[in-house]
């Protein structure tokens, strides 16, 4: 039912008299700092949980779309904002401080609080602000009802008497009270006089110099505060002359809301329309948005309950709307809290018509969430500095090595980072995981690449041989899959998809009967010389059997490398020259925006010459006539080159190793019968860290502060890897085959099964 008293005062006040309005709302949008063009979510009250009885109990019976669904304050809500730390000012009748819907919630009355009566206590002797605050703050604690924002804190102010009146004068001593105390960030004035007005100078005069010139004044404080009015309840074509206001100051329209009032009908059908005491938002649409303000319950001076029809209501709505969106984007200011509360309203359909609504419906939903696209920022402290670049969010990655995926993605299980929104910067949080993704020797571990491993190579070698040495390669269909060229004298060997080393080439026999795969010959290569890109180049010097150089380079020449090779000791059967049995290798590797084949984007790049200093060992040893021990093992140090805005901040050296021992045995029980049993550690990280700095909050100033995070690329465990291998060539057309492989502890993570392949393999060719 209408509170008729306070409508009936509205009419017939003086211009020199304010009255409370039972009312607020409206609508109006642009795009604010990112760019000209965006996209709202639509108002989807998704937030299921919070949908509680405290929630659907501010319309009791009477709506058939409950005010907090019609702006979707759930979907809000279930992203964590309520309020909390956002402080509202309540110029009005009072507040019944001691209210157990509202009391935790309410700010000790201030000196002067009650400038009716001239003294410190501001309560609540009408009800008309009591039922205000509760709409804003009410607390959600199993209780009657709970407000838009039910953790923000209450300022009160009396300005109005027990019958709902006031003056303009009192109104401009509130608003100077409330400009001394600097916590207080939104004002709420659930109130409006009579007229009209045409310019600044004439709104001045009509809503009062001293309120006029005090609104001005908290409108450009250093950090403004928010005004939002109630439009008033005269079924006008134009709002209340404080609304109009807005159209002709700047400063004052940046941090300032009109509201007008919908209906409680359906909004899916005829109703939640525009409410018919409610004035339109008029000359105000640019700064005026809607709201439910019809049959609002909420609280009383009394200790209870009650419902209450106006704009009145509206205004309450939008200013715990705003007090939701200001606790969940640190980073806005109080300005662009406005621009993203009006330019996501719900303007489709009814609330297309401007001058009835203004922006359109309040959408929580559509305010809370991303408006432009989410992006992060290169690493400046300044949100609008011109000099600030940001990226889209893909554009950010990191890919990251076998050798340490385990451990950063525990280091970075739970931590979180800011980015924002192309619209107006707007702070989101994010997992820093959500950038990462793990390069795995797990996913190689797939039955199909398990079976593959032992067929037969479906490829054409080809060899030739003339004056200069010796040329072969390997075709599969139309494809060049690798080629080797070793020049007379063997001084120089070039390899494409093919390690020239002499020492791995000599061994490579030993394990033919796998097909190339990490798991199979590559356990031998040198680590730090391959990409498995499909594209490696390799070159080798072989000075004498004693000493060598080995280069390395992939396709797009991102990596380079070179290491010496020394044979200390060599064996000979038949009196014909062998490489040695032992080769020591020494060198070092420059990977370009990249480390340890972990590569990266954005943010989160390397630079450009990443380094790895490296040692290694390959011992091959014929025990037995057919039996043959071969051994590799490397270790090397990486030094992370670092680049301009990276959230890679620093690194110490990584210390990885790798190692393989392995028994081959030929004629095994039967001629043409091998057996092979090796033991291999792939590529592990057994020392270092590097330091992400990841920007992890902002402030209304626009300005970011970054945290550490330090990570250590340690695993947890070590993958070892098992394989026995069986090949036996039965005939000349056929030959089986068979494996068994164990993986303990894939990735190196102690907590990842164990796994087992066991694969059998025949072929016959007709």
């Amino acid at each position: 039912m209408f509170n008729l008293k306070i409508i009936k005062i509205a009419f017939f006040i003086s211009f020199l008299t304010l009255s409370a309005c039972g009312g607020g709302g409206g609508g109006g949008g642009g795009a604010a700092g990112g760019g000209t063009s965006y996209t709202v979510t639509n108002c989807n009250d998704s937030g299921t949980a919070h949908q509680d009885t405290e929630y659907n109990y501010m319309s009791s019976a009477f709506h058939s779309v409950k005010p907090l669904t019609a702006i979707c304050a759930s979907a809000a809500y279930a992203r964590g904002a309520t309020g909390d730390g956002i402080q509202i000012a309540v110029m009005d009748t009072g507040v019944d401080a001691d209210h157990t819907d509202i009391n935790a919630n309410m700010v000790a009355f201030t000196n002067g609080s009650d400038v009716v009566n001239s003294d410190n206590d501001a309560s609540d002797d009408e009800g008309h602000g009591s039922h205000v605050a509760g709409i804003i703050a009410a607390e959600h604690n199993n209780s009657g009802i709970h407000g838009v924002a039910y953790d923000a804190q209450i300022y009160a102010f009396k300005t109005l008497d027990s019958n709902g009146d006031g003056t303009l004068a009192d109104a401009g001593t509130g608003l100077g009270l409330i400009e001394a105390i600097g916590a207080i960030d939104i004002i709420n004035h659930s109130w409006g006089s009579s007229g009209d007005c045409t310019s600044a100078s004439n709104c001045r005069t009509v809503i009062g110099t001293a309120f006029y010139d005090n609104w001005e004044d908290v409108s450009q404080l250093a950090t403004p505060k928010i005004t939002v009015f109630a439009a008033g309840n005269a079924g006008a074509n134009e709002p209340s002359p404080q609304c109009q206001t807005m159209a002709y100051n700047t400063d004052i329209s940046a941090v300032s809301v009109c509201v007008v009032a919908v209906s409680h009908s359906s909004l899916g059908t005829d109703g939640g329309l525009l409410a018919d005491f409610s004035n339109q938002c008029g000359k105000a649409a640019d700064y005026c948005i809607a709201a439910p303000g019809d049959r609002i319950y909420s609280l009383t001076a009394s200790g209870g309950y009650a419902f209450k029809n106006g704009t009145s209501m509206a205004a309450p709505m939008v200013s715990g709307g705003l007090a939701l969106i200001m606790q969940e984007f640190s980073s806005l200011t109080p300005a662009q809290v406005v621009t993203r509360l009006l330019s996501t309203a719900n303007d489709t359909s009814e609330y297309s018509q401007t001058a009835k609504y203004g922006h359109g419906l309040m959408n929580l939903n559509g305010a809370t969430a991303a408006v432009g696209s989410l992006q992060t920022i290169n690493g400046s402290n300044l949100l609008d500095d011109p000099n600030t670049s940001y990226y889209d969010l893909v554009d950010n990655t990191f890919l990251s090595s076998a050798a340490f995926s385990n451990a950063i993605n525990k280091a970075l299980d739970g931590k979180v980072m800011e980015v924002y929104d192309s619209f107006d910067r707007a702070n989101f949080k994010v997992n820093v995981s959500d950038f990462f993704s793990s390069g795995s020797y797990v996913s190689q571990n797939t039955i199909e690449n398990h079976m593959a491993r032992l067929m037969p190579k479906n490829k054409q070698k080809v060899k030739h041989k003339n004056l200069y040495g010796n040329f072969s390669f390997e075709v599969d269909e139309n494809f060049i899959e690798s080629t080797l060229f070793q020049s007379a004298g063997d001084f120089l060997t070039l390899g494409y998809n093919k390690s020239t080393n002499s020492f791995e080439n000599a061994v490579d026999p030993l394990s033919n009967f796998f097909n190339d795969n990490p798991f199979g010959n590559k356990y031998l290569v040198n680590p730090y010389f391959y990409t498995g890109s499909g594209q490696d180049y390799f070159m080798t010097f072989n000075g004498n059997d004693t000493y060598g150089f080995d280069t390395f380079t992939n396709g797009n020449t991102s990596d380079l490398g070179l290491a010496f090779n020394f044979n200390p000791l060599s064996s000979t059967h038949d009196d014909k020259k062998y490489v040695g049995d032992l080769q020591v290798v020494l060198g070092t590797n420059y990977e370009q925006n990249k480390f340890l084949n972990a590569t990266s984007t954005g943010v989160f790049s390397t630079g450009d010459m990443s380094n790895t200093n490296f040692t290694g060992l390959k011992y091959k040893k014929n025990i037995t006539d057919g039996l043959t021990f071969v051994g590799s093992g490397f270790a090397g140090y990486t030094y992370i080159d670092k680049t301009k805005n990276s959230y890679i901040n620093d690194s110490t050296p990584l210390l990885t190793s790798s190692f393989t021992l392995g028994l081959a045995k030929s004629n095994f029980i039967k001629k043409n019968q091998t057996l092979g049993f090796f033991i291999n550690q792939p590529q592990r990280v057994e020392k270092g860290n590097i330091n992400l700095k990841v920007p992890t909050s902002s402030d209304r100033d626009r300005t970011v502060t970054y945290s550490d995070l330090i990570v250590d690329l340690e695993p947890e465990a070590r993958q070892i890897n098992y394989d026995l291998v069986f090949n036996k060539s039965i005939t000349d057309m056929s030959n089986l085959s068979a494996n068994f492989t164990h993986v303990q502890n894939s990735d190196h993570a102690s907590n990842s099964e164990n796994q087992n392949f066991i694969s059998i393999f025949y072929k016959k060719t007709f």
